[in-house]
């Protein structure tokens, strides 16, 4: 090969390279639609930024949580959250890998996991960590010095009676307003979404959609998730339902190769963005395995949200209000729940209801009042063990050197310097 003949090929190399990332970087992007808005502030409206705001939440649902372990003849106390992780946690291992420990002092967040924590729930558990240590620097939170055990899968741990103290999760079991599970609801801080998202009325598809993943399980034949998939191929009621792909959906590959390995058992996959779903009249969000986590962003549309019953439920679910915020379906009638909110006649009270769901979701949805919500579950938490008695066990642990579960698993009942003792 001569001289000349090399130099063109290592131009087209370098080309190809360049055109390689290039398409890489465009590859799963949206075109963006140029009628959707996105708002992150709405004048008139308000954010649930104190407590104060946030109070219908914890009437909901932190309270009646709290409420369970304090009608409890004796305290909590560090020796039970040891207890807790080494006859329990220690003895199941798919709890055991979806099993932390949070430590805050002096306003650090610290994180502690067995050797063999999942990786799949490492994104449960940096999100804690990171977002609870964003407001707290902020100054938007004061996080009170506390050790508590968070279960990062989106599955329950707590059935009835089984938990010495409080775990931290993300999802209950709840069935006809009896909870089946005495896990602590807290907030999912791992897929923040807080803008309001419009899209003209005038220009909404008249259709039912749901988002969902291809090769993510549906569940049994008579699951909500199943039998959406089912009416969408069907004749006549594909004309009122559409699924589309999330993967599809995700705006970029780094985000569709994440969304690929979240589909594990025991964690819902990642959402995708609703901006494409906004463009449709109604919205459907049907649980799984677990709780879908894709229903916040969805209140964030001017789109109806029509929800599948389900026992799973999220921290804000019991201060959502079926038939105000969002219309509640049996799984089997899903097409004939579009049809009927498609009717003309069905628009005025559907434009009420589009409009306190997004006034609940800018109000109690967003990161910062997801944080402060944590805080006060952390609040209310210590409380249950008496008064300075989490900041004396917290003194306790190592200070020259990282904390590790050795140094939770060895907790004692009565801190070094606390001297009121147990009830």
């Amino acid at each position: 090969m001569d001289l000349k003949a090399f130099k063109w090929l290592v131009v087209l190399e370098v080309l190809f390279t360049v055109g390689a990332v290039f398409a890489e970087q465009q590859d799963g992007a949206q075109t963006p639609e140029p009628d959707v808005q996105f708002m992150t502030d709405k004048p008139g409206w308000e954010r649930g930024w104190t407590h104060e705001a946030l109070e219908p939440l914890y009437n909901a649902s932190l309270y009646p949580d709290v409420a369970v372990f304090r009608a409890r003849v004796r305290l909590p106390s560090a020796l039970g959250i040891a207890n807790q992780l080494r006859k329990y946690h220690l003895n199941s291992t798919r709890i055991k890998r979806g099993t932390a420990v949070v430590v805050v002092r002096s306003g650090k967040v610290h994180s502690i996991t067995f050797e063999d924590f999942a990786s799949a729930y490492r994104i449960r558990l940096d999100s804690v960590v990171s977002e609870l240590q964003r407001y707290q620097d902020e100054g938007h939170i004061q996080l009170e010095d506390t050790v508590f055990i968070l279960n990062t899968r989106d599955v329950p741990v707590c059935t009835l009676g089984y938990c010495h103290v409080p775990v931290f999760s993300a999802i209950k079991d709840i069935r006809n307003g009896r909870p089946y599970s005495d896990d602590l609801l807290i907030p999912l801080m791992s897929y923040p979404f807080e803008q309001l998202v419009d899209y003209p009325l005038d220009k909404k598809i008249l259709q039912g959609a749901m988002a969902s993943y291809t090769d993510e399980a549906v569940g049994a034949e008579s699951s909500c998730r199943s039998l959406v998939h089912r009416f969408a191929r069907e004749d006549f009621m594909a004309q009122y339902i559409k699924v589309l792909d999330s993967e599809e959906l995700m705006s970029s590959s780094k985000e569709r190769n994440a969304a690929k390995a979240a589909h594990v058992s025991g964690i819902a996959a990642r959402p995708p963005p609703p901006e494409e779903l906004a463009r449709y009249l109604v919205v459907l969000s049907c649980d799984y395995q677990t709780a879908n986590p894709g229903l916040a962003s969805l209140l964030h549309t001017n789109s109806l949200v029509l929800k599948g019953r389900s026992y799973w439920y999220e921290y804000y679910y019991r201060a959502l209000q079926a038939g105000v915020h969002f219309l509640e379906f049996e799984p089997g009638s899903a097409a004939e729940e579009v049809k009927d909110a498609l009717r003309p006649s069905s628009q005025e009270k559907a434009r009420k209801m589009i409009e306190e769901a997004q006034q609940f979701a800018y109000k109690y949805l967003s990161q910062r009042s997801r944080a402060l919500f944590f805080a006060k579950a952390i609040s209310e938490y210590n409380n249950l063990f008496g008064d300075g008695y989490m900041q004396a066990t917290v003194a306790d642990l190592p200070k020259d050197r990282g904390i590790q579960m050795r140094d939770i698993l060895a907790m004692k009942m009565y801190p070094s310097s606390w001297r009121q003792g147990l009830a």
